[in-house]
């Protein structure tokens, strides 16, 4: 029973050094990620000073992150978003405090940075303190949008970006891709709607006439349409029911004839 005893507390010991092992390795990432934060929240001051001055005139560049690419090997994109949150987080004292004692990640202040304001800074630290990068990020982006449909000039952009495009296939079928805006997407998915009701009764009507047994083979093939060709059934029945329409055709319905 001693000699059983003793591979068992030699398991326990090992397992009970691998866990502290690993509470020492994530300690120490820990603590390194809140040096790198207060590092980078250092950088970032320094830059916004750099750009303000516009010290990067004397290599005659244009801008602050061309000289970030050139002189620190940063990407461009990367680049101009530090110079964006360096400006932003001097409006930002609070954000700012806990960035520059490396509590906050890069990633949540570059999220934040984005709607903070000195009004909103507080409810957003709450945020980022319980959440995760991912949950700050996903907050900004649906707050954005929020935003975004408040606007009434997005109204007018939505609607001078209209478009409709079409062109025909290497198989010889017609491909259509539209942006409209939101009050005529409506009115176009009502009608589509409204086609694959009646497509439906009608083809339940129809049902009804017939008498004859199916067989097996028949029932597999009435199975029901996927929902994207209902759509276009539905679509092709708005053309011919527009083109058919009296009112709509005019007399100069011989030009829109199908052939």
């Amino acid at each position: 029973a001693t000699s059983a005893a003793k591979p068992s507390s030699a398991s326990c010991s090992d397992a009970h050094a691998e866990r502290l092992s690993a509470a020492q390795l994530g300690a120490e990432i820990t603590e390194l990620c809140a040096y790198i934060y207060a590092a980078q929240a250092r950088l970032l001051k320094l830059i916004r000073e750099f750009d303000e001055n516009k010290y990067w005139q004397d290599l005659g560049l244009c801008s602050c992150a061309h000289w970030l690419n050139i002189k620190c090997s940063i990407g461009m994109n990367a680049a101009r978003e530090k110079v964006r949150v360096a400006h932003a987080l001097a409006e930002l004292p609070k954000i700012a405090e806990r960035f520059s004692t490396g509590a906050l990640s890069y990633s949540k202040v570059r999220a934040m940075t984005r709607v903070a304001t000195p009004e909103n800074e507080s409810f957003l630290l709450d945020i980022a303190h319980y959440g995760t990068a991912h949950h700050v990020e996903k907050l900004i982006a649906r707050f954005r949008t929020c935003q975004r449909l408040q606007d009434a000039q997005l109204a007018d952009d939505q609607y001078r970006e209209r478009e409709l495009n079409y062109h025909y296939d290497h198989d010889g079928c017609l491909v259509i891709k539209a942006r409209v805006p939101a009050e005529q997407g409506a009115l176009l998915i009502k009608a589509l709607d409204m086609a694959m009701d009646q497509q439906q009764k009608d083809e339940a009507a129809a049902n009804d006439d017939v008498t004859a047994v199916t067989s097996e083979a028949d029932e597999t093939k009435n199975l029901a349409e996927p929902i994207a060709a209902r759509r276009a059934d539905a679509l092709g029945q708005i053309f011919h029911t527009y083109m058919n329409n009296s009112e709509s055709s005019g007399s100069s319905a011989d030009r829109y004839q199908v052939v």
